[in-house]
């Protein structure tokens, strides 16, 4: 609270679940409530600095209105998108890995990931992560999306990624699911 008080100011309505039923962390307004889940394992394998950056990510989805009025079809661009608008602002060594950040290339994969993902799904890896890198910092989610979508190779790698499990794609470091289910009046809710 002392150390980033926008941030806690937006969190502080927050009520946080402990959950297994997603693999990492998400918000959304749900019951007349905003929630954030968590899942243990992964908060677990994370430092304080990556802890603090996922908090501040997630608040920003909400301060940001990605969760409500500001939703964009394809979802899953819709999260690459977002996610790249936030984590411009989160210094590098406060995101988990899987963490999108314009301007960046995604890991360098090893053989064995390689051989485990396949040449399609190493060739999409690669499309996707020079793409993104780029990509300046600073922009908007809306700016984001758009330059995504322009590039329709891209746009489909992510949209078939964003379909399977495990596709191999950077891009998990939190959960968006269920943003399109809220109810006018959870939007408002975020909102407030």
């Amino acid at each position: 609270m002392l150390d980033e008080p926008f941030f806690a100011a937006v969190l502080r309505g927050v009520n946080y679940t402990k959950t297994d039923s997603i693999p990492t962390a998400g918000v959304l307004a749900k019951d007349g409530d905003v929630h954030m889940w968590w899942n243990p394992k992964f908060m677990a394998g994370l430092d304080d600095k990556q802890v603090k950056g996922l908090l501040k990510h997630e608040a920003m989805h909400l301060a940001l209105e990605h969760t409500t009025s500001r939703r964009m079809e394809p979802h899953i661009i819709h999260n690459y998108a977002t996610d790249l608008a936030i984590n411009s602002d989160i210094p590098l060594e406060e995101l988990p890995e899987g963490g999108l950040v314009p301007g960046q290339q995604f890991k360098t994969l090893t053989e064995e990931e390689m051989e485990k993902m396949g040449p399609e799904s190493v060739a999409r890896y690669q499309r996707v992560s020079d793409k993104i890198a780029s990509f300046p910092k600073g922009e908007s989610s809306e700016w984001y999306f758009t330059k995504l979508m322009e590039d329709p190779e891209v746009a489909k790698d992510i949209q078939e990624a964003g379909e399977g499990e495990g596709s191999g794609l950077p891009g998990d470091m939190d959960n968006h699911e269920g943003w399109g289910e809220m109810t006018d009046e959870e939007k408002d809710l975020v909102k407030g």
